[in-house]
């Protein structure tokens, strides 16, 4: 799996369609309430949580927005 680098989120439009690794970086305690919900839409409740999914557009916008809490791995 190789990283996204977080500097490099907003050129990420070229993994669209391709299979992704999300990972939660840090604790949602004392996080902007509406990055939250960012995070459980996408699946991560606690430190450490990993979800597989499409990278599309809906996931794309949430991942841009809180570059701080998530990590992105491509698979493969």
């Amino acid at each position: 799996m190789s990283k996204i680098k977080t500097a490099d989120y907003p050129k990420t439009t070229q993994f669209l369609g391709q299979q992704v690794v999300l990972t939660l970086k840090c604790s949602l305690i004392s996080t902007v309430p509406k990055h939250r919900e960012f995070a459980r839409t996408l699946g991560l409740k606690k430190r450490g949580d990993q979800r597989e999914c499409e990278y599309t557009p809906n996931v794309h916008g949430m991942v841009k927005l809180v570059p701080y809490l998530i990590d992105v791995a491509v698979k493969g």
